[in-house]
């Protein structure tokens, strides 16, 4: 964690590209712990003690939960799936690029 009791923005990717399909009851557990973890936590630490990116990705959250009204799960549910779609758009893209575009490689 870079930030005291913050979770990694490098974990938070690595479990975003994994599909929960694919991920084990403790690993989904896992997740959804640390990730209530981290929201905590990034409430409660002073904007001062903030890495650059816990700042940014915290800011980016809050203003998001507030202005669409929706709880924090909701929100965060959004996100990791946006997120894996995206990520799965662009493995997709370069899966094509590499087998020019024959999915059956």
């Amino acid at each position: 964690m870079s930030d005291s009791y913050r979770k990694d923005f490098s974990d938070k990717a690595a479990e975003a590209v994994k599909p929960d399909s694919q991920k084990s009851t403790f690993e989904q557990g896992k997740e959804f712990v640390t990730d209530k973890a981290d929201k905590a936590a990034g409430a409660v630490q002073p904007e001062e003690k903030k890495g650059a990116f816990q700042g940014l990705s915290d800011s980016a959250s809050k203003g998001k939960d507030e202005a669409s009204g929706k709880s924090v799960s909701e929100t965060a549910g959004e996100y990791v799936d946006a997120a894996k779609s995206k990520l799965n758009d662009a493995a997709e893209y370069v899966s094509k690029s590499l087998h020019g575009g024959d999915e059956t490689k």
